[in-house]
Order: C-alpha cells, then sequence, then structure tokens
C-alpha cells in the first residue's frame, strides 16, 4: 500500500461520515418541519373546539331563555 492509498482511504471514510451526518440533518430538519405543521393544527383544532363550545352555550342559553318564556306565558293565561 502506497501512502496515497491511505489518503484515498481516509478520505472515503470521511465523505461516509459526512455523508450519514448530513442524511442525519435531513432527518433533524423534516421532523421539525412535521412538528411545526402538527402544532399548527392542533392550534387550528383548539380554535375551532372554543368556537363550538361558545356556539352550544348560546344555544342553551337561548333554550332556557325560550323555556322560561313559555313557563311565564303559560302562568298568565
Amino acid at each position: 500500500m502506497e501512502p496515497q492509498d491511505g489518503r484515498i482511504i481516509l478520505f472515503i471514510l470521511v465523505a461516509i461520515a459526512l455523508f450519514s451526518l448530513g442524511r442525519r440533518f435531513q432527518t433533524m430538519l423534516m421532523s421539525r418541519q412535521a412538528l411545526k405543521q402538527t402544532t399548527k393544527q392542533l392550534t387550528a383544532r383548539k380554535a375551532v373546539a372554543q368556537n363550538a363550545t361558545k356556539s352550544m352555550i348560546g344555544v342553551t342559553l337561548l333554550v332556557v331563555f325560550v323555556i322560561w318564556l313559555v313557563v311565564n306565558l303559560n302562568r298568565t293565561m
């Protein structure tokens, strides 16, 4: 083996190490993007659930008022 062969093998080992680190970095970036997207979806779903709760409370109050009105009208008649 000549000294240049050692350099070539070392160069190949460094290239393989850099490739594997690059793949790990790429996987980390993709995971972070997926996490951000999931967080945005979770925030949107939370807002929808809050709006639905407000609507249910509003309808409940309206029904309670109508029942109260009917009961009071029956008393006066």
